[in-house]
């Protein structure tokens, strides 16, 4: 799906370009697929063995994430962008005790923040050749500390990482999902295109509508009897179902209208979670959510 998503937009600038941010997510986007797909293939090779490089590699990632984040600094601090310096500045130790896993994750998500911030950034010598090679050297690092198939931990946590992705990727969708929606009215073949492209899982004869997976963002652990409450954003036809999540954090829905659906998940102890999804005639609609604990 995502593919087939990515391409369509790609071949549809005429219409994409109209929107000032959609450069942005659509970059964004473009990346976690890459890395999704990174990340699939070394699940599916065979991974014996241990790189002697790795720390090699470790070292070019944790360099290259450090002078991007001075650069930001720079910029954030003569701006006085108080938030996005918050984002952004990491120390070379911080990133070093980092576990591997975790630095990963880290740079995508510091990629994802700098991002949009490029042009604003440019006179403190930030080029998107910066950001380029930081990508690289990450999809390298992954390749390189995923290969030891028999360490069951490092197999966790490339399937937790998996599972960060695909939840990264639909959040900017759904960002992506609401621009394409706005142009219902002005270019309907377009949309319905894309909702064709959009469909996350077909299904057997009988239809389910909606999977909410709930889950606890530090452990990837299910969170069971999370309060779930659906929404319609318009329209009459659903005015609100509430439901608990099972054992393994899921909620399931076998019938909704077609259309666009506001969430709210509440779980005690943890901070409110709220989205969108769409939902498309004869498929499933597949959402992760990922709880974090208040502090």
């Amino acid at each position: 799906m995502y593919v087939l998503v990515r391409d369509f937009l790609l071949a549809s600038t005429t219409i994409t370009d109209k929107w000032t941010v959609f450069a942005a997510l659509f970059a964004s986007f473009t990346d976690y697929v890459t890395q999704i797909f990174v990340v699939s293939g070394q699940q599916k090779d065979d991974k014996t063995g241990v790189t002697k490089t790795k720390s090699q590699i470790k070292k070019l990632l944790v360099d290259q994430f450090v002078d991007i984040s001075g650069k930001c600094i720079a910029y954030a601090t003569v701006a006085e962008d108080n938030e996005f310096l918050s984002l952004i500045k990491f120390s070379k130790g911080e990133l070093l005790r980092m576990a591997d896993a975790d630095l990963v994750k880290t740079t995508l998500t510091f990629h994802e923040n700098v991002l949009p911030k490029l042009t604003l950034a440019a006179d403190y010598d930030l080029v998107q050749a910066d950001l380029d090679e930081l990508q690289g050297l990450n999809a390298d690092f992954l390749a390189i500390y995923t290969k030891p198939q028999g360490n069951k931990k490092m197999t966790a946590q490339l399937t937790l990482l998996l599972n960060t992705l695909f939840t990264m990727a639909d959040a900017v969708l759904l960002k992506i999902d609401a621009l394409v929606q706005s142009a219902r009215k002005k270019e309907p073949t377009f949309v319905e295109e894309y909702n064709r492209k959009r469909i996350i899982v077909k299904t057997p004869a009988r239809t389910r509508a909606l999977q909410i997976t709930v889950l606890n963002d530090a452990t990837g652990e299910p969170f069971p009897k999370a309060e779930v409450t659906l929404a319609a954003k318009s329209g009459t036809d659903l005015q609100k179902i509430v439901k608990r999540s099972g054992t393994k954090g899921i909620i399931t829905q076998d019938i909704l209208a077609d259309g666009e659906y506001d969430y709210t998940v509440e779980y005690n102890g943890c901070v409110k979670e709220n989205g969108t999804f769409f939902i498309n005639p004869g498929v499933t609609t597949k959402v992760v959510v990922r709880m974090k604990e208040r502090a």
